[in-house]
């Protein structure tokens, strides 16, 4: 398929809400809603609608509390519309953003000394391809809420440009953020956080495995001592890409799961992008990956005709469900 087709096909899979999903949307409190404080950290430029496409040379940091509305059904990310309605969409009740590391670690401090002392883990997720900032803060406050997570929530939002047709563009803003990411993760190690885990998306996966053969590279091989677990979510990564990273970092840490699907039709026109070359989010539970390292679970039972089938782990709620026994059950095996 010659590359320009191929864009505009890619176009029609990812793009859904595009009027408001780069909307940082302020909204006052109201009955019903649930209110989430997320963490984050960046190494977009800040802008009007906080953090825009552009990548920084210095990380930034801050702190949001975000609203989900009364109305929210599972699985779905209501996106703010202008103006927002709090009833029923997504906004924000404050938020607060600094350049300062001590600052961030002083934020993340202080949400774990407001919890119980077995309550002070926390979960980093990482987005994917084509989003905005806006839209990863959104959308790591659904998975919070849908899955009943109750660690500190954080997201780390590297520069993607938020648009379908800039495939390359994301690609390449990756390998930028791997020091930010390092950083991130650097913090919560020092900070009194007991444990953190990492949840990954798409091309976000990719970053995360660069990040993770750079800490093993600087630190003769090992891994931060609170990391607890990782997730990669339909990973679009080459998988000789994977199997190379993973040996460099001498072996994945424990426990790794990844979710796949035969069907994510975003995967297959990356392979195509790609030169036809297989991605990790595409492989099934027979395939041997690295000498049976990473636990591969299949979303393939949850998969939708007319759906691209790139976000089923986070809109499914089948999946959802699913993935929370299974977390359940993994959790107890460590």
């Amino acid at each position: 398929m010659p590359v320009k087709p191929l864009i505009f096909a890619l176009s029609l899979i990812t793009v859904t809400g595009c009027a408001t999903r780069d909307q940082i949307a302020m909204v006052p409190p109201v009955a019903g809603a649930v209110q989430h404080e997320v963490l984050f950290a960046t190494n977009r430029s800040a802008n009007a609608r906080m953090f825009g496409e552009t990548r920084s040379p210095h990380a930034s940091f801050g702190q949001a509390t975000v609203a989900v509305p009364p109305d929210h059904q599972l699985g779905v990310v209501e996106y703010p519309a202008r103006p927002a309605d709090p009833q029923s969409e997504f906004g924000l009740i404050s938020a607060k953003t600094t350049t300062s590391i001590p600052a961030f670690e002083g934020l993340v401090n202080a949400q774990v000394a407001a919890r119980s002392t077995n309550d002070r883990a926390a979960i980093v997720y990482v987005h994917g391809f084509n989003s905005t900032f806006a839209e990863a803060l959104y959308l790591n406050t659904q998975l919070i809420h849908d899955y009943n997570r109750t660690e500190v929530p954080v997201l780390f939002s590297w520069p993607s440009s938020g648009s379908s047709l800039a495939y390359l563009y994301d690609h390449e803003s990756v390998l930028t953020a791997r020091s930010p990411l390092e950083t991130l993760l650097d913090t919560l190690q020092r900070s009194d956080v007991e444990s953190f885990s990492i949840v990954a998306h798409s091309m976000g996966s990719q970053l995360v495995m660069e990040t993770l053969r750079q800490r093993a590279i600087r630190a003769g091989g090992q891994q931060w001592p609170k990391l607890s677990a990782v997730a990669l979510v339909a990973p679009d990564i080459d998988v000789d890409v994977f199997a190379q990273l993973s040996e460099d970092m001498g072996g994945l840490p424990q426990p790794f799961a990844i979710i796949a699907s035969q069907n994510d039709q975003l995967l297959s026109l990356s392979g195509v992008v790609n030169g036809s070359v297989a991605r990790v989010g595409s492989l099934t539970p027979q395939e041997d990956l690295l000498r049976s390292q990473a636990t591969l679970v299949s979303a393939d039972f949850a998969t939708e005709i007319w759906s691209s089938n790139h976000m089923t782990a986070f809109r499914s709620p089948e999946m959802i469900t699913y993935l929370s026994a299974f977390e359940a059950r993994l959790a107890d095996t460590r």
